[in-house]
């Protein structure tokens, strides 16, 4: 099974209907391109990046991550009860679901 921090740019183009430039380069923070901490926010900024925008797109990425790995758990049912659970949670189940596609290739 795939995890957060293996996501590659097919997971992201087939989530996110397209791979825009910040999300790129929080797949980058996630697979530790970046490094940690202050030095992951100045190599973002030399790189030409928000460091907040990627960094929002990271902390996204790992929850609907999660979401993912909840869903294959069982732990927001089936069919059209985990549509409407994962709706009523704040989730798109598209995109959930999406993403637990690729995750069980």
């Amino acid at each position: 099974m795939t995890n957060a921090t293996t996501l590659n740019d097919d997971v992201l183009q087939n989530v996110s209907g397209g791979v825009t430039r910040d999300m790129a380069a929080a797949f980058d923070v996630i697979n530790g391109k970046y490094g940690n901490d202050q030095a992951r926010v100045i190599a973002l900024q030399k790189a030409g990046y928000n460091p907040a925008v990627v960094q929002g797109l990271v902390n996204d990425w790992l929850k609907y991550g999660n979401v993912a790995r909840d869903v294959i758990a069982g732990k927001y049912g089936v069919g059209t009860e985990r549509a409407g659970r994962l709706a009523a949670a704040g989730y798109n189940a598209n995109v959930i679901q999406n993403l637990v596609n690729q995750f069980l290739l």
